[in-house]
């Protein structure tokens, strides 16, 4: 009776902890004799006890961990006979079981890899599956099965995950292919992200008129379709021979969010890449990024005497401002910190608004400042070309937010690009993708049967080719008509359907908020947030989920959790986590691929997103973005 006494009382305090941590937006927390316990579903312990004051009906709901019972036909039945039951408490689920067997149900080929290697084992040669009923007796962690190793489109969570396993083709897409920060490692790369739009034609565009203003165009003559590429981190040219998604030759712009190296030092030797697959007559590479990166790569490749680089221009985003809650250290050398005292979310410091003064001239030492001082030109023979923009921000664009400038990065017929701010420890971008809307399809089974009808009827009327009236019907205005020579009259809009609203991709830097972002970002179709590292019950031994965040900050980074919140507030479609730190590794490992799972929640929770809307990105993951209408 005392054991069970005693039993009671730490479920009880375990219980208590489990709420705490979930009021604070944890994921889960770990209960009393578990190795992980999750938080996905909301606790039901303290409207239990309040509601009762006995002892018995307090306890009677109490699961390992305060988890709360479900359906007798879920996988979290108890299990009778386990190693850990008790005559009047049998086995239940844990949390770990739990998450194990959802990642297993969900990734049959790696549910069968396992399976296989069970099989081997004498007491488990018999072993059909991972169920409910022998889950407490395999010791995953022991068993030595097979990875899946495809990459890609062959990669089963390209196949499997909620969000990607009813997706279908589409004009527009997007390759992860580098989805870590810091360094590259065995199993991710450093940023990388490819927007492919796939309507266009490398060939054709615009560009600047090298022998006027920065600001005039000349038509069909600059990289306008094919690839579009945001952050070149260490490596990246690697990493984009190892998937057929990308083409080097394709590649037609370039944007970098800031100059750290996870997301800028892949750039020299990817247009080396690129310069093997292109003629000195196409177009130049377009290349965008905080003012400083045009010096830094001519210097990168004069000093590596890379003349097989394509031809390319860099437009720079000046002034950008750092984040009022960084300030620079006493030390006064060009390094900033950030203050938690200002921190934009907490009610209390709405006062700090940002500033419009960049860091050029700031610190005389700084590459920024000391840039453009450098005699060093440009260069036709090392690939860069004249028309370079320097892009200026806007402070009274109607979409800034809180103060914070704008830039216009680029703006042409069906695309354009935005960028703001980021609050993070350099001056940082995110950028804004948005096509512009498309008009309606023709419904032609509408429209047929009359021109066929009145095909002599045209013809008479000097329509050569009646089928042109075809085009003629699908230009009429909205509220237009067009009349027939037998009389009828078709109107527009009951023959072509409503416009299509454009897809708006919004693309995130590093950053510890992504307020500047927001009214730019607004009902986003995807957002790419980062979400560099958080805390996992289980996984990381000290700690809470309020340390993680405030650790991420300071770092300027972010949490799972913080960017669920920003994808609810700007009602983002889709949420696509990345810039994960090494300790998430990128396989498909039972190991990886349930902690990932956990940081999907974690995420889903503060979103509000179901799982087909969430996903943390790996490499060489393809989203297609379906058309709207």
């Amino acid at each position: 009776s005392n054991l069970k006494l005693k039993r009671h009382i730490v479920d009880f305090i375990w219980n208590w902890q489990c709420e705490s941590e979930r009021t604070d937006g944890g994921e889960d927390v770990r209960g009393p004799g578990e190795s992980v316990v999750t938080g996905d579903d909301p606790p039901q312990i303290h409207a239990e006890s309040q509601a009762n004051g006995s002892r018995a009906k307090r306890t009677s709901s109490m699961k390992r961990g305060g988890m709360p019972p479900l359906a007798s036909d879920s996988i979290n039945e108890p299990l009778e006979g386990s190693k850990s039951a008790t005559p009047d408490s049998p086995y239940m689920l844990t949390p770990k079981d739990r998450i194990v067997l959802q990642v297993l149900d969900r990734y049959p080929p790696l549910h069968e890899s396992i399976v296989k290697a069970c099989s081997l084992t004498p007491e488990m040669e018999t072993l059909d599956g991972i169920t409910t009923s022998n889950i407490e007796q395999c010791d995953l962690s022991a068993i030595d099965y097979a990875v899946p190793d495809g990459i890609g489109e062959d990669d089963m969570r390209h196949t499997y995950h909620p969000m990607l396993k009813n997706v279908s083709q589409s004009d527009m897409d997007l390759v992860f292919i580098g989805t870590a920060s810091c360094t590259p490692g065995t199993t991710r790369g450093v940023s990388c992200t490819a927007l492919r739009l796939n309507w266009r034609s490398v060939s054709t565009g615009r560009a600047y008129d090298q022998g006027a203003e920065n600001s005039n165009y000349i038509e069909d003559r600059g990289a306008k379709g094919g690839t579009w590429i945001f952050d070149c981190g260490e490596g990246t040219q690697l990493s984009v021979q190892r998937t057929s998604s990308i083409k080097p030759g394709k590649i037609s712009k370039i944007f970098i969010t800031h100059s750290h190296g996870d997301h800028s030092f892949g750039l020299p030797g990817l247009l080396c890449l690129m310069g093997t697959d292109r003629d000195r007559s196409d177009p130049p590479v377009e290349i965008y990024g905080p003012e400083g990166l045009r010096m830094w790569l001519r210097v990168a490749i004069r000093y590596s005497v890379s003349r097989v680089v394509p031809p390319y221009r860099v437009h720079e985003l000046m002034d950008v401002p750092m984040a009022p809650e960084w300030v620079e250290g006493h030390r006064k050398n060009g390094r900033f910190y950030y203050q938690l005292r200002r921190d934009p979310d907490n009610p209390k410091n709405k006062s700090f608004e940002w500033t419009n003064q960049g860091l050029a001239g700031e610190d005389a030492n700084s590459w920024i400042s000391r840039a453009p001082m450098m005699n060093l030109g440009s260069s036709r023979d090392f690939g860069e070309q004249d028309g370079g923009r320097d892009i200026y921000p806007r402070y009274d664009h109607p979409k800034c937010s809180g103060g914070a400038p704008i830039w216009e990065v680029e703006v042409e017929d069906d695309v354009c690009v935005h960028a703001a701010p980021m609050s993070h420890s350099v001056p940082c971008v995110g950028y804004v993708v948005t096509e512009q809307d498309k008009p309606g399809r023709l419904k032609p089974e509408n429209v047929l049967p009359v021109i066929d009808r009145n095909r002599q009827g045209l013809i008479d009327a000097g329509i050569r080719n009646p089928m042109k009236v075809m085009a003629m019907v699908k230009s009429l205005p909205v509220g237009g008509s067009y009349s027939f020579p037998d009389g009828t009259i078709i109107n527009q809009e009951d023959v072509v359907e409503p416009p299509r609203r454009g897809r708006k991709i919004a693309i995130c830097g590093d950053t510890a908020n992504c307020r500047a972002l927001a009214s730019l970002a607004q009902d986003a179709d995807v957002l790419i947030h980062e979400a560099t590292n958080t805390f996992l019950p289980g996984v990381d031994k000290d700690g809470d989920l309020r340390g993680a965040s405030r650790d991420a900050k300071i770092h300027g980074h972010s949490t799972p959790h913080m960017a669920g919140e920003f994808a609810r507030r700007i009602n983002a479609k889709k949420l696509i986590l990345n810039h994960f730190s090494a300790r998430y590794k990128g396989d498909q490992s039972i190991d990886s691929m349930t902690i990932m799972t956990r940081i999907e929640k974690q995420a889903m929770k503060a979103a509000q997103l179901p799982e087909d809307c969430v996903a943390a990105s790996w490499d060489f993951m393809v989203l297609p973005l379906s058309n709207k209408t």
